[in-house]
């Protein structure tokens, strides 16, 4: 087995989305579970602009912002985004990229990967909401318990009037 063959049974075993780029950002490879997700053919999936088209729109945004850093400083890229499937639903993946630099310093390549992330993303939202209709009982509580209190101290403060009248006339 040739090296090549090598890395390309690795790289379709792990179960991580697999790409790499030029210096610009231009996508030269993915491996086969990129194309299982995806339903892209590799032909199909090179280019600088495809990648974008596959985000979920409230990501695409904050995804070229952290990508064009990385391609500029040669910075380290890792962001979490949404992927549309070849299903058309949608997933959490955590993307990271690392740049190979030459003898000058000049990027060659962008080796990267995409990890499926979304149950964990799943349970983390759903912990946050949960937190969050924790927090609006507890307020709801408050100020029930508030009202509550109010109540009694009206009530204690006609009871000591009464007290008070009827030890008058006594």
């Amino acid at each position: 087995m040739t090296k090549n063959e090598q890395f390309r049974f690795f790289a379709d075993m792990i179960p991580q989305l697999v790409w790499f780029t030029d210096p610009t950002g231009f996508h030269t490879y993915f491996n086969q579970r990129w194309i299982d997700f995806t339903g892209y053919t590799l032909a199909d999936s090179v280019g600088p602009d495809m990648w974008n088209n596959l985000l979920h729109p409230d990501d695409r945004a904050h995804a070229r912002e952290v990508w064009g850093r990385s391609l500029a400083t040669g910075d380290f890229y890792e962001i979490e985004y949404r992927f549309k499937s070849s299903t058309d639903d949608y997933r959490w993946f955590l993307g990271q990229a690392q740049p190979q630099f030459d003898e000058n310093g000049q990027i060659q390549q962008w080796y990267g990967t995409c990890t499926d992330i979304h149950e964990q993303k799943m349970t983390e939202l759903a912990l946050r909401k949960r937190e969050q209709e924790l927090e609006q009982a507890y307020a709801d509580l408050e100020v029930k318990v508030t009202f509550r209190n109010l109540e009694l101290e009206r009530e204690v403060q006609e009871l000591r009037k009464k007290l008070e009248s009827n030890s008058k006339l006594a």
